[in-house]
């Protein structure tokens, strides 16, 4: 049974509009989605800027030692591919360090965690970055560190951001004046921007969520199998028809 004090994150919710059955295997029992280049590379990156804006030394050097510290092999399949996502991490750091120092943003917080209720429910999330400007203002921002950029209508309805404003008004107490995605392989930011309505309707949508968690729906999507990280092992899975299933 799950009890309604549990919280809720824009990855539960994330998940849960994904599949609902996906919900339950990773969060009620505990399935772990096979770690691979791309999400060793993403923890990696964002390891590398949380150490290097958390720290006093703002130099190149200090940010390619904590590159060099951050790194680690697993999910690699072999030498030659380690080799090549170090070198595209050197590149896209080279790139990321230089647009750093034209803009010098003053770096309020990276990964910053919030937690705060919604409804009757707890609701938690982390903030890649905030900055504040030489100008005065604000810009919340999310990495991204896969190569494709995301269209401007994917990062205006992206869900995330909304949440991570609703943080920034509701817990952090000021309103941002820039919302972005900083897709660090090009060194390209997309901004965006939300409205009080979105983000009323994110809180009631995670609101929703929660409710359908909490009473146990998880009826699975299973238009979604065929590009889920389950679809061998679930027991609902299309892309298994005909085999064995497992769980």
């Amino acid at each position: 049974m799950i009890r309604q004090e549990f919280k809720i994150s824009y990855s539960r919710v994330n998940t849960y509009l994904f599949c609902p059955y996906k919900y339950k295997l990773v969060y009620l029992d505990n399935f772990h989605i096979p770690v691979n280049s791309d999400i060793t590379f993403g923890h990696i990156i964002h390891k590398t800027l949380e150490q290097f804006h958390g720290g006093g030394d703002q130099s190149r050097d200090a940010l390619f030692e904590c590159y060099d510290n951050a790194w680690k092999n697993d999910g690699f399949k072999d030498p030659q591919q380690i080799f090549e996502y170090y070198r595209r991490g050197n590149q896209m750091l080279e790139n990321y360090y230089t647009s750093f120092c034209d803009a010098k943003p003053e770096v309020l917080y990276v990964e910053k965690p919030f937690d705060t209720n919604i409804g009757k429910y707890k609701f938690v999330g982390i903030i890649d970055r905030i900055d504040k400007h030489p100008d005065g203002t604000y810009e919340v921002m999310d990495y991204k560190t896969h190569v494709q950029i995301w269209e401007q209508e994917r990062v205006d309805k992206d869900l995330q951001l909304t949440f991570y404003a609703y943080a920034c008004k509701n817990i952090l107490g000021f309103n941002p004046d820039k919302i972005s995605v900083y897709f660090l392989s090009e060194n390209k930011k997309v901004y965006t921007k939300r409205t009080q309505d979105d983000i009323n309707n994110a809180i009631n949508t995670a609101i929703d969520i929660a409710e359908k968690i909490t009473a146990e729906n998880f009826d699975p999507d299973l238009s979604k199998c065929f590009v889920c990280d389950f679809r061998f092992k679930c027991k609902h899975s299309q892309y298994r028809q005909g085999e064995s299933k497992a769980v």
